[in-house]
């Protein structure tokens, strides 16, 4: 018991808080577009696919849990009953809620005003599992806000929307549209990238070549079906590459700018939103050798050389393991087994019509999966991930819903504080590496961890604190909540507090998917009943979420 206390004093102590603000007057209605790619494809597309039968309460958290930013009540309520084919057929054919119309209704003169768009999407967006999938991809095809792109937020917000409007498209569109995408031709400087030039002494940029073989792609080493390394006989990994194919793909990757651009050199001209286009007398033309020895004549376009290297890298028996085992990741778990892997990559390399790449037909496979609907009852002690930062806070606010979120909400700054936010990755690496193993127990077991990279002591203290503050401090029923900070909404648990087994009950659902322990459950009470007073409900309320949310059961996705 005294560990409840110095948990809540300690977190509290350290807290040092700033505004982050909601409900209030200027409730911002959310836009939406035609959907982008919605295919309804059969749950047996996928080996191995879990029975397709109705979901439990439990089952539906889970469900819930992996393809949105947190379960509602009111969506286990309507998940549960539904088989998950069911649930994820009806999500993807939600219209796409995009960021840039999100922005434009926001206050976009302020300070990373798309941050503040992202979380209200992310919390109040129907189309979750478009939107969760869409944050999986940004962080395998990154693009960041650092290295002076800050202000750049419509050009931010038009790049996430590529990622939301592929989201259940083809891998090969997806690529397509990044890689002529100017954000990202900045960013790992394919803008104005020119042929070799020896009178000059240049020669073509390596960067985007080396990027999207590396980490959008394929990898560094060749992959079984199953994602594991191919060796040689030593058992030494097998390159994907190497350097005179960088040097190739750099040459395609010659003659871009701006699509407004006046000078290919000093262009006064950036459109940040259209996509590139090209100046042949700075595209390099001689052939070129990609993977697999394929040849570029001499010749080319800088459109048909840009073309058929992308047909080259897409179809590289690389792309399916290296892609699908990242979303198992970034969605269900860290450590699938080689088989989960080798089922999705069937999948992404031929669905049921027989096209290769479809995201949709491979999230609904990695979803489907026997391993992501009963991993945690047959793997218990390695089935599962460590919650991202940015998804700790969405849970909590998506769970108490508030009613409305201030026009003048504002957490910007949270990469600051959570280590993590929406194309805020301090590198192109991402915030966390998918082969990261923490030092100890992990590691000596053969496990990855990647979530583990960016947590710490500091962080653990940061992201608790930030808990406190958004459940204790901003709330509804505090009289001197400030209106434009989140305020979440406990008008349902304040109806369960007089019983307090079925606000627990409640609780444990809401936050745990019905997997609260006994030990965390009777810290719970014994905290509650130390708040025995009059006109203390609201706290005893507050303090129950807190402990639930902070809690290391909360921390871990199952």
């Amino acid at each position: 018991m005294t560990i409840i206390k110095r948990t809540i004093s300690l977190a509290g102590l350290l807290c040092v808080l700033t505004g982050c603000g909601g409900g209030g007057d200027g409730a911002v209605a959310l836009q939406t577009r035609e959907p982008a790619s919605a295919p309804a494809l059969p749950a047996t597309e996928v080996a191995n696919a879990a029975p397709d039968t109705p979901l439990s309460d439990q089952e539906a958290y889970r469900l819930l849990e992996q393809g949105t930013f947190g379960p509602r009540i009111e969506d286990i309520q309507l998940a549960s009953g539904q088989s998950p084919e069911s649930w994820i057929n009806q999500q993807m054919q939600l219209p796409a809620i995009y960021l840039s119309d999100g922005l434009h209704n926001a206050d976009s003169e302020r300070w990373n005003e798309y941050v503040n768009v992202w979380w209200r999407q992310a919390i109040q967006a129907d189309d979750q599992l478009r939107q969760r999938v869409a944050f999986a991809l940004s962080q395998i095809l990154v693009v960041s806000a650092h290295d002076g792109l800050g202000d750049e937020q419509f050009g931010l917000a038009n790049y996430y929307d590529i990622l939301l409007r592929n989201a259940f498209g083809n891998y090969r569109d997806l690529l397509s549209e990044v890689t002529r995408n100017p954000l990202m031709g900045e960013y790992l400087s394919m803008k104005g990238n020119r042929k070799p030039d020896l009178a000059e002494n240049i020669q073509p940029d390596e960067n985007y070549a080396r990027e999207i073989l590396q980490l959008f792609s394929i990898g560094q080493v060749l992959l079984n079906e199953d994602g594991t390394p191919q060796t040689d006989a030593e058992g030494v990994p097998l390159p994907a590459y190497d350097q005179t194919t960088i040097e190739n793909f750099a040459r395609v990757f010659t003659g871009w700018h701006f699509a407004n651009a006046e000078d290919f050199r000093w262009p006064k001209n950036k459109d940040y939103l259209s996509p590139m286009e090209p100046w042949s007398e700075y595209h390099d033309t001689d052939a070129k050798t990609l993977l697999g020895g394929v040849e570029l004549a001499a010749g080319q376009s800088a459109e048909a050389d840009l073309n058929a290297a992308l047909d080259n890298i897409f179809n590289h028996p690389n792309v399916g393991p290296f892609i699908s085992k990242q979303l198992i990741q970034r969605l269900v778990t860290s450590n699938p087994s080689d088989g989960y892997v080798r089922d999705v990559t069937a999948v992404f390399n031929q669905n049921a019509i027989g096209e290769r790449g479809s995201l949709g037909s491979v999230i609904k496979a990695i979803l489907m999966h026997t391993e992501a609907r009963q991993g945690h009852l047959q793997e218990p002690d390695t089935f599962g991930k460590m919650k991202e930062p940015l998804i700790r806070m969405t849970q909590l606010w998506r769970a108490f819903e508030p009613e409305t979120i201030h026009y003048n909400f504002n957490y910007g700054w949270a990469g600051h504080e959570l280590r993590q936010a929406p194309l805020g990755s301090p590198s192109v690496f991402n915030f966390f590496r998918p082969d990261f193993s923490q030092p100890g127990e992990i590691r000596s077991n053969g496990l990855v961890s990647p979530e583990f990279e960016i947590l710490d002591e500091s962080s653990v203290i940061t992201i608790t604190s930030r808990l406190l503050a958004s459940i204790l401090w901003s709330h509804n029923f505090k009289n001197d909540a400030d209106s434009e900070r989140m305020i979440i909404d406990i008008s349902r648990e304040m109806d369960l507090e007089p019983d307090i087994d079925a606000l627990l009950d409640h609780l444990d659902l809401l936050l745990l998917g019905g997997r609260m322990s006994f030990e965390l459950r009777a810290e719970v009470e014994y905290l509650m009943s130390e708040r025995s007073y009059d006109g203390a409900a609201s706290q005893r309320v507050v303090e129950a979420i807190f402990l639930i949310a902070t809690s290391p059961e909360a921390a871990v996705q199952r």
